[in-house]
C-alpha cells in the first residue's frame, strides 16, 4: 500500500536552487518536502565549485613556488603529495555537506526525503513507495555532464567527477572542451606535472566571451607548456596500448591536418545539460528537453503550478544565479508579491591563472544585437601594482553607452579578477557612468586602479561628442 503525505510545497532537488527554495518556503511557515536522490549537497558543494577551487589552490601554490626566482625567491625542492591534496579536499567538502544537512534538519517544517521523484500529475509526485501531494512544486534537479557523440568516447572518458576524485595524477591528459572546467582543471593538472592537451571545437577558448580574452588565455596556457588545438573536428576515440587515443582534424576547409592525440585519461569538459531523466515531465504538463525546462521571467514552467530554478533551466549555470532563482521561484509559487528574475547583472568567472571575470554586455553581444557601444581597455603590464608584484598578464575591457556614459559591461583577464569584478557589478547595479567611476578615489597602488583608465578614456570620448556625463 502506498503511503501519502501532503505539503504546501514540493521541491525536487537539494542543491543550491532547491535548498534556497525550501528555505524561503519554510521561513514563511510552509510545510516543504525536499526530495534529493543523493548524495545530498548539490553540485557546487560536492562536485563543482568548492572541490575544484580547493584543488586549484594547491596547484597555484606549486606553480608560484616553482616560478618565484624572478622575485628573488628560489624554492629548491617542491614535493607534490597528490593523495594528501585529495584528502584535504575531501575533508573540506565533508564539512560543507554536513553543514548543509544540519541546516536542513534544523528546520522543523522541512522534510528531507531520499529517493527518485516522478510526477504522477501536476500535484502528485511519487518517491520510492510514497505519494506526495502539494498545490505547488519547484523543480531544481540541476544538470549533468554533456558527453559529445564521438565514436568510442562513451566508454573511455573522465568527467569532472572522476577528475576531482582521482588520487592519481595522469602523466598525459587530453581535455575535450574550452570552457570553465577545461581551463581550470587542464591548468591544474599541468601545473602538477601532467602533459595536458586541450582540444577545442571553436577558434579560441571561452567561446561565450569576446575572442581576445580566450586567445590571450590560450597563449598564456601555451607559455606554461600546455598544448592547445582549436578548430578541432573529432573523429574517433580508441585504445592504443595502455593509453587512449583521440583522432582529430584541425584547420579550415582549405587546409586540414589529421592528428592522433594520446593520453592516459580523457577529460570531457564540453558543458552540462539539464538533468530531467525520470521526472516524467509530460505527466506534469511541463515542457522541457536537453536544453532545459522552459520558464518565464518569474520561473514558472508551462504548467502554472510548477516552477523551475537553477541549472535545470539552462539559463545561467552559475551557483549565485541558482540561489536567486530558487528564492524567486518559491516566493512566486507561494503567492507572494510577484518577482521577476533580472539577468542584467550576472557576474561570470573562470578561475584560471590569470583568472577571467565578466559582467554585463560583451562587445560580441553588442555587435549581434546592433547596440551601439564605446569600448576602451587597459593592460595589466602598465599598472603600477601589477608591475611591482609581477602580475602583468592580462587586461581590462569596458563598454559604455555612447549617449549617456552608463557602464554596460566589463571584462577582466588578470590577477584578482574574480574579486575585482564586483566593483563593476556594484557600479552597474546603480547604473553608474564612466564619469562616476573615474571620479571615485582608488587607493594607490592597487590592482583596482585598472578600472579608472578605461573609464577616463571613455568619459573623454563622450565629453568630446557633447553627450551628458550622467545617465
Amino acid at each position: 500500500m502506498t503511503a501519502s503525505s501532503s505539503y504546501d510545497l514540493i521541491v525536487i532537488g537539494g542543491g543550491s536552487a532547491g535548498y534556497a527554495a525550501a528555505r524561503v518556503a519554510t521561513d514563511r511557515g510552509k510545510r516543504v518536502a525536499l526530495i534529493e536522490r543523493g548524495p545530498f549537497g548539490g553540485l557546487c558543494i560536492l562536485k563543482g565549485c568548492m572541490p575544484s577551487k580547493t584543488l586549484l589552490r594547491s596547484s597555484e601554490l606549486a606553480h608560484l613556488a616553482a616560478h618565484s626566482e624572478a622575485l628573488g625567491v628560489t624554492a629548491r625542492e617542491i614535493a607534490i603529495d597528490y593523495p594528501a591534496i585529495i584528502r584535504r579536499k575531501d575533508a573540506i567538502i565533508r564539512g560543507f555537506a554536513d553543514y548543509r544537512r544540519q541546516e536542513v534538519t534544523r528546520r522543523e517544517l522541512l522534510t528531507l526525503i531520499d529517493g527518485e521523484a516522478r510526477f504522477l500529475d501536476p500535484h502528485r509526485v511519487r518517491v520510492n513507495d510514497r505519494e506526495l501531494t502539494a498545490p505547488r512544486c519547484v523543480i531544481a534537479t540541476g544538470s549533468r555532464v554533456f558527453v559529445p557523440a564521438i565514436p568510442g568516447l562513451a566508454e573511455r572518458h573522465w568527467t569532472s567527477d572522476e577528475a576531482l576524485a582521482s588520487t592519481t595524477l595522469p602523466q598525459r591528459l587530453v581535455v575535450i572542451g574550452g570552457g570553465v572546467i577545461a581551463c581550470e582543471l587542464g591548468q591544474h593538472f599541468a601545473r602538477l606535472g601532467a602533459q595536458v592537451t586541450i582540444l577545442q571545437r571553436g577558434p579560441h577558448l571561452l567561446k561565450r566571451h569576446d575572442p581576445e580574452f580566450g586567445r590571450a588565455l590560450g597563449g598564456y596556457f601555451e607559455e606554461e607548456g600546455l598544448t592547445l588545438h582549436t578548430d578541432v573536428q573529432f573523429h574517433e576515440v580508441t585504445r592504443h596500448g595502455r593509453s587512449k587515443m583521440v583522432m582529430i582534424s584541425t584547420g579550415n576547409q582549405k587546409q586540414t591536418r589529421r592528428l592522433s592525440v594520446h593520453g592516459d585519461e580523457i577529460l570531457v569538459a564540453a558543458g552540462r545539460t539539464a538533468n530531467i531523466e525520470g521526472l516524467d515531465l509530460e505527466a506534469a504538463g511541463v515542457k522541457g528537453g536537453s536544453e532545459g525546462i522552459v520558464v518565464d521571467d518569474r520561473l514558472r514552467t508551462s504548467h502554472p503550478d510548477i516552477y523551475a530554478a537553477g541549472d535545470v533551466t539552462c539559463t545561467f549555470q552559475l551557483t549565485h544565479v541558482a540561489v536567486a532563482q530558487g528564492e524567486i521561484a518559491a516566493s512566486n509559487a507561494l503567492g507572494g508579491p510577484a518577482r521577476a528574475a533580472d539577468y542584467r547583472i550576472v557576474p561570470d568567472v573562470v578561475f584560471s591563472d590569470p583568472p577571467f571575470a565578466r559582467v554585463g554586455l560583451s562587445e560580441m553581444e553588442a555587435a549581434r544585437t546592433g547596440r551601439p557601444v564605446l569600448v576602451a581597455g587597459y593592460p595589466y603590464d602598465d599598472l603600477g601594482k601589477a608591475i611591482c608584484t609581477g602580475q602583468t598578464k592580462g587586461f581590462v575591457k569596458m563598454l559604455a553607452d555612447p549617449a549617456t556614459g552608463e557602464i554596460l559591461g566589463v571584462g577582466l583577464l588578470g590577477a584578482s579578477a574574480p574579486e575585482l569584478i564586483h566593483e563593476a557589478v556594484i557600479a552597474m547595479h546603480y547604473r553608474a557612468t564612466v564619469a562616476d567611476l573615474m571620479q571615485i578615489p582608488h587607493f594607490h597602488p592597487t590592482l583596482a586602479e585598472i578600472f579608472t583608465y578605461p573609464a577616463e578614456e571613455l568619459a573623454a570620448k563622450i565629453q568630446s561628442t557633447g553627450a551628458p556625463s550622467h545617465a
